[in-house]
């Protein structure tokens, strides 16, 4: 087949938005321009608010304090271009950094650390944006440090009385804080107590921070001032809104893949496939089921870097392949070689499932040697007439595979969380097996499968058939690695179409506890308050189940002391609620006091299946409640058990003796048993 004559440029695009792009960070260099891929969210809010409460239009007299507050990638930066945008572009102002360079001319290399906003042709400066205070003004400097910058940069903005835009992670911000909160010198400025404020807001805070507070000054721009803040770790793409799909459909517009429709390789095109495959509403929703389960299991959100990575990856592959050449090139030279495998593992299903896998082979390299070694003998048997099999199995022997190395190794790495995720990792239905390894069936999922897996599943059958004229003691071996090569494909195709993976039932049911934690408590439903109940009890049963001598509501304090009594019924029962930790996909058990402790989507795991079971109790990984049991038992101390005059009982065991404590009435009834 003929190099294909059209190419499609959005690819291109796409790739500068993987990890190692020049569009995966947001910076003033590339503010001017919209973001490729580009959905409202609800920080769009902040933006329009902030567009016009931080300039003096209208005869505003108070300035506005905002902090965007978040890990990086979640979009600090990104939100912080489209408010320089707009107020370029619609309020006429003017951005430009240190130096007074405006933003449009700042080479490509400049990151500034603070930027100045003049509104119309005002010599002084309305507010100032710090687009990133984890980084310092000069990085050469031999005293480096981040909250420094940030604290200069406050009294600076409190002097000049104007508005200022902070983006930063909450690590620069408490830091700062911590350094300082006892140096008299500084404690007392009004702008140090405005830093005070916001650390001790918490991470659930979003809008404004107490009342405007005054300047106080003769020349300032404005005369007071509104703090507010945002903390973006708190908004997942998955779970609380539809920010990752409004992604994938902006990716997959049919303004960006138009011009493949007369492509002459579209029909073997791996990335027109997936384009085809994300437009399907029943596969998107699979996918993003999985992303999801894959988020609840990390415990840590899928930010928009990662999102945008994951996209470009699964529309564009991996710019590693490419070297000097356009992606449509490389689609190109593989069909005209018959590089098919090539094709296959840049599958959406592969690009998510099995990215570790060169040409779809074991990721272990001895398990993968061995595999190539049989095929190899396999390859040596085959006659002239099968040209297609012999000219994609050459490719694999003589070729340099796809990249492994594809970014977002956390979710996508060998050891990643959608390896975790492997549905092989558990028993799957006798079922899933027979249609999609043994009995492939074409005919339900019209319109996934493509030509790629069509030259897959030919050239499978024919090395099969080809297993006659091996020799009958390599015929078993040859057979093993050829079903695990087609295997890792067609189970990976399934596993994708179906939504399958491990722990599905339970990461799906987190998943909702997540979202209806989040609910406010007078909108929840009779039967969503009955399973925030049930959650409770079960918490509340699985520690009393890990006590040395199984009681009800009992506390072990100690390896030969152990709580219990009807005071330890009322006082310390364990209570589910919504972590308010920011960049956190889990949730907190609390307990009387304020203590508390995290339950994280494995606890949750090992709890349904111990409770629905019939593990044993010591099967249980006790790391996993140990931060659950220690509050207890500090919430035990707090609630000063041992000033109680009734209903408290202390067993104490040791030397082959066991002494209850008893107290009622105000006495203590001591006895042996």
């Amino acid at each position: 087949m003929q190099l294909a004559e059209v190419k499609n440029d959005f690819l291109i695009e796409l790739l500068t938005l993987q990890q190692d792009g020049k569009n995966a960070i947001s910076a003033p260099t590339n503010w001017t321009k919209k973001p490729l891929l580009e959905v409202e969210t609800e920080i769009d809010e902040f933006i329009e608010d902030l567009e016009d409460s931080i300039l003096l239009l209208n005869n505003n007299t108070t300035a506005r304090w905002h902090f965007f507050i978040g890990s990086p990638g979640n979009g600090k930066s990104a939100a912080i271009g489209k408010l320089c945008r707009k107020l370029i572009g619609e309020k006429g102002c003017h951005v430009r950094d240190e130096n007074n360079t405006a933003i449009t001319d700042l080479p490509n290399t400049v990151v500034p650390y603070a930027l100045s906003v003049y509104e119309n042709d005002n010599k002084y400066a309305t507010a100032q944006i710090v687009q990133d205070a984890s980084v310092v003004r000069n990085p050469y400097s031999s005293n480096v440090n981040p909250a420094n910058e940030l604290l200069y940069t406050l009294e600076h903005a409190w002097e000049k009385g104007i508005s200022l835009i902070v983006c930063t992670n909450r690590g620069v911000l408490e830091k700062a804080h911590r350094d300082y909160h006892t140096d008299s010198n500084i404690n007392s400025k009004p702008w140090f107590k405005v830093l005070a404020a916001v650390v001790s807001e918490g991470t659930a805070t979003q809008g404004t921070i107490g009342e405007a507070r005054s300047f106080n000054g003769h020349k300032t721009v404005f005369q007071e001032v509104k703090i507010s803040c945002c903390h973006m770790d708190n908004r997942s793409l998955l779970l609380e809104n539809r920010n990752l799909e409004r992604l994938i459909q902006e990716a997959t517009s049919a303004r960006y893949w138009d011009v493949c429709n007369v492509c002459n390789c579209r029909e073997l095109c791996p990335f027109y496939a997936n384009c085809e495959w994300l437009k399907n509403e029943m596969a998107r929703v699979n996918i993003l089921m999985i992303l999801r389960r894959a988020e609840v299991l990390s415990g840590q959100i899928i930010v928009f870097r990662e999102a945008l990575a994951i996209i470009s990856l699964i529309l564009a592959g991996c710019p590693k392949d490419y070297k000097n050449c356009h992606p449509c090139e490389w689609v190109s030279n593989a069909i005209t070689r018959y590089d098919v495998f090539a094709l296959g593992v840049r599958r959406v299903y592969m690009s998510l499932l099995a990215s570790s896998s060169p040409y779809g082979f074991e990721s272990t390299l001895p398990l993968q040697k061995k595999q190539q070694e049989k095929l190899r003998k396999l390859f040596d048997t085959l006659d002239e007439g099968k040209s297609k099999s012999r000219d994609a199995l050459k490719n694999i022997f003589d070729s340099t595979p796809p990249s492994t190395d594809v970014g977002v190794t956390r979710l996508l790495g060998a050891s990643g969380i959608i390896a975790s995720l492997d549905p092989c990792r558990e028993a799957l239905p006798t079922d899933f097996y027979g249609r999609w390894e043994t009995d492939f069936q074409v005919e339900p999922i019209e319109g996934l499968i493509t030509s790629i897996e069509l030259a897959c599943i030919e050239i499978w059958k024919e090395l099969e058939d080809g297993l006659e004229l091996a020799s009958e003691l390599m015929a078993p071996e040859i057979y093993w690695a050829l079903k695990r090569w087609s295997s890792n494909f067609l189970l990976r195709f399934g596993t994708l179409v179906e939504g399958r993976s491990a722990w599905s039932n339970e990461l799906d049911t987190f998943a909702k506890l997540l979202t209806l934690m989040a609910t406010a408590q007078e909108s929840r439903t009779l039967e969503q308050k009955r399973n925030i109940r049930q959650l409770d009890l079960q918490i509340e049963s699985l520690l009393n189940m890990t006590l040395k001598e199984y009681r009800e509501d009992a506390v072990q304090l100690s390896e030969t002391v152990i709580l219990s009594g009807k005071w330890v019924h009322e006082k310390l029962k364990a209570k589910v609620k919504a972590n308010e930790e920011s960049g956190s996909v889990s949730l907190t058990v609390a307990f009387n006091g304020g203590e508390q402790a995290v339950l994280g989507s494995l606890m949750y795991l090992w709890l349904t299946r111990r409770l629905d079971g019939n593990m044993d109790a010591r099967c249980f990984p006790q790391e996993l409640l140990s931060g659950a049991k220690d509050a207890r038992v500090r919430a035990a101390s707090k609630g000063k058990y041992a000033f109680e005059s009734n209903d408290v009982e202390l067993v104490i065991t040791g030397n082959d003796e066991c002494f209850k404590l008893l107290r009622f009435d105000g006495e203590v009834d001591v006895s042996n048993e």
